[in-house]
């Protein structure tokens, strides 16, 4: 038995509950796990978008990247600066890490300083992030910016926070009808995610050749993020096997069927 075994690192065991109940997804799994296995005995790992592109992902963008690290972030499973208007490499920090000195290392002196803020204005900070990280012209991101804050504020205005929903028939329908007026005939070209989950939907769409966004962004309101990636886990698959795939929308939507019909089963 070797006396001196390689250095190695731990993983919280709250980790891969966040990951079965949905908490964390997936993708968000494989990257907090990769960089967290090659950080230095401090917690601290230097990293970019291209290196964890091309270490964990086959055929991601960097806009993909960024976008699961901001959300890695606002959940607070590590901490990194802000890289708005930035590329290269940087530090990003782990939080529950037993040091040398045998003491822990939390994330709390990241995030103390936070000042209390809605949902809906951490995700105009994620999606202009996101822009301004994929090389989006100012005026753009202004625009953007602009057009997220007057969504905001309509939906603050009729009461249509993030979060849950009150089981009423009034407020049901008053959902329903919300959700048709703002996406009806949503190009994909055009359309401005909110959150990471409508981000991913949307990177999801453009690989898929999708013209609109309101088949995916269906889905995502009435069935969760959770049976979109695995729907595109085995969508990637059959790729990898070269199953020739006619039209990819149509077939995407198939494998979602058979999806949501194995669940009910």
């Amino acid at each position: 038995m070797d006396k001196n075994p390689k250095p190695y690192t731990t993983t919280p065991r709250y980790i891969p509950e966040d990951l079965r109940s949905g908490k964390m997804t997936r993708g968000e799994w494989r990257v907090y796990q990769w960089l967290r296995i090659n950080a230095d005995p401090y917690g601290k790992v230097s990293t970019s978008l291209i290196s964890i592109r091309d270490d964990v992902f086959d055929g991601a963008t960097e806009n993909y990247i960024n976008t699961i690290l901001l959300s890695l972030k606002s959940k607070e499973y590590l901490y990194y600066q802000s890289r708005q208007g930035r590329r290269g490499s940087f530090d990003v920090h782990f939080g529950d890490w037993l040091l040398p000195d045998k003491k822990i290392k939390y994330l709390d002196k990241y995030f103390s300083k936070k000042t209390i803020r809605s949902d809906s204005a951490s995700d105009i900070d994620i999606v202009t992030e996101v822009l301004q990280t994929s090389g989006t012209p100012i005026h753009k991101l202004d625009e953007a910016k602009n057009q997220l804050t007057k969504r905001f504020s309509l939906n603050s205005s009729r009461g249509q926070f993030r979060g849950d929903y009150n089981d009423t028939d009034n407020h049901k329908d008053n959902k329903s009808t919300l959700v048709k007026k703002t996406f009806k005939g949503m190009l994909v070209s055009e359309y401005t995610p909110r959150t990471f989950e409508e981000a991913r939907c949307h990177e999801i769409a453009k690989q898929l050749g999708e013209e609109y966004m309101n088949p995916l962004l269906h889905i995502l309101r009435n069935h969760g993020l959770g049976i979109i990636e695995r729907g595109w886990g085995i969508y990637r698959e059959d790729l990898e096997r070269n199953k020739v795939i006619d039209f990819p929308p149509a077939y995407f939507q198939g494998l979602i069927k058979k999806l949501r019909k194995k669940n009910e089963n």
